[in-house]
């Protein structure tokens, strides 16, 4: 079918239980773009929409494993489908549509946080990979982009981080952003008929982040579905470094003087450890100058040591960060010079607002000593600590206390438990958390709950009913007593 572009959006009418069809795209002969959908023009669900802004004025050719009775009902409009923006997270990002993953090229530049991630703009389910872009001046609030960065011949986009190249050494201006990212050769049809592999590329940007643009490949391909490379800065041995995940429970680390051209400098492996790998140094608590490295991976686990800049030397065994399985693939910002902050994917299941999973709220990592040694804490960063506005405090009755969430995003602190586990339960979502003397912090939000205790040696998040704010939450804890807080705007 060939249709003539005269406004800027094409809606693609989907049912989830539709099968998925294939579309390729053509103008002048030439391909522009490939996706995966579940077509139904006659039942559709709900629709998204594919921006063609930029063939306006011109002919698409559009082929596919389907009727041209069924291409020719497609039709194009001036805005996007306006169908299911149902209540969503108001304290959690989401995309506005479609499928959510990976943080992906998180890195706070000129005042300002970017958060780019792994989208699929056309369903709820994951494929299509493309990189989605929002941007914040204070880790909460967020507001969305356009896309980022769409597949290609060279596959679709998968994981990455990314930099504010300070000093311009790879030669694209001072201060231009750079971004690194897994081109996944043979996730696509294009790719595949190409015959690329999954391969390393790097984008750049000189507006800012508003607009990238793909420059080449740094790092080819080297064994199964190499992926995510992060980047920072050493000064200690005086290189730029990456992380990538290799291949099972591989990684590789690599060296640059000009963030264009990488040499690998180790390769090793560890026990549970894969894809999403992040290195970085964190402070120890009580102990003024002393820092330790932490080696990260995609589920939450993780390793301290020592990085000298050529090599990681564990110290400890494979350590489990999260106290439950939701979040994954954690990444920490760049360019964030006075803590260490980390945002999480959140692995929700709901799609009836046309949406499926969110972030969670970015916490500031650190170490402190425990009684089985060093550990992993976890805190909300203090950009979301000090919107919290106190609405009331409610005291428990024979260990119960039942609180009223009042339809509003609410955080809850549970003080006095006396050393006993603590159960938080909303219907039938019920949280267990271990003894602790010290306050447990819950976050309710539509659709989530997530918790800090133990002074953030204790970090979970569990999904819960998307009308979970219509409810009433009930602690059970020893002589508790909990504060109500609500986050200002």
């Amino acid at each position: 079918m060939v249709l003539q572009i005269t406004q800027k959006y094409l809606w693609l009418p989907v049912h989830k239980d539709a099968e998925v069809q294939k579309l390729h795209f053509y103008t002048a002969g030439e391909k522009v773009n490939e996706l995966d959908v579940k077509l139904d023009v006659l039942h559709p669900e709900r629709f998204f929409a594919l921006d063609v802004g930029c063939f306006i004025g011109q002919k698409i050719e559009i082929v596919g494993d389907v009727s041209e009775d069924v291409l020719g009902k497609l039709t194009c409009h001036e805005n996007r489908p306006d169908t299911f923006y149902s209540d969503r997270p108001a304290l959690h990002f989401t995309a506005e549509t479609g499928w959510i993953n990976d943080p992906n090229g998180l890195v706070y530049a000129d005042g300002v946080y970017h958060l780019y991630y792994q989208w699929n703009p056309f369903g709820t389910e994951w494929g299509n990979m493309h990189w989605g872009h929002a941007v914040s001046r204070d880790l909460i609030t967020w507001e969305h982009r356009p896309v980022a960065l769409m597949p290609d011949e060279f596959g679709t986009v998968y994981s990455g981080c990314g930099w504010q190249d300070h000093e311009g050494v790879a030669g694209f201006g001072k201060d231009a952003l750079l971004f690194y990212y897994t081109a996944a050769g043979g996730s696509n049809q294009w790719s595949t008929d190409q015959g690329n592999k999954h391969t390393q590329r790097l984008a750049i940007s000189t507006d800012g982040g508003e607009t990238l643009q793909k420059v080449g490949t740094v790092i080819e391909h080297i064994k199964g579905e190499n992926r995510d490379p992060k980047v920072f800065w050493h000064a200690e041995s005086g290189a730029y470094i990456m992380v990538l995940y290799l291949d099972g429970t591989e990684f590789a680390i690599f060296r640059s003087a000009d963030l264009l051209h990488w040499q690998e400098s180790q390769r090793f492996s560890a026990e549970r450890m894969w894809e999403c790998p992040g290195l970085f140094a964190l402070p120890v608590e009580d102990r003024p100058g002393e820092k330790k490295w932490v080696f990260w991976s995609a589920d939450g686990y993780y390793r301290i040591g020592d990085f000298d800049g050529y090599a990681f030397h564990p110290e400890t065994e494979v350590l489990t960060g999260y106290d439950t399985k939701l979040g994954y693939a954690a990444q920490t910002f760049a360019g964030v010079e006075d803590r260490v902050v980390s945002m999480t994917w959140l692995r929700t299941q709901q799609d009836a607002g046309g949406f499926r999973g969110m972030m969670a709220i970015p916490t500031k990592l650190s170490l402190k000593e425990c009684q089985d040694g060093l550990r992993l804490f976890f805190r909300p960063v203090r950009e979301f600590r000090e919107r919290l506005v106190k609405a009331g405090e409610e005291v428990g009755v024979n260990g119960r206390v039942a609180i009223p969430i009042a339809s509003e995003p609410m955080v809850a602190k549970i003080d006095d438990t006396a050393g006993t586990p603590v159960v938080i339960g909303v219907d039938e979502t019920k949280i267990h958390i271990e003894k602790t003397d010290k306050p447990v912090w819950v976050i309710i939000d539509r659709g989530i709950i997530e918790y800090f205790a133990d002074d953030g040696r204790i970090y979970g998040a569990v999904e819960a009913d998307a009308n979970i704010l219509t409810k009433e939450l009930a602690v059970e804890a020893e002589n508790g007593s909990v504060q109500c807080f609500r986050c200002s705007k």
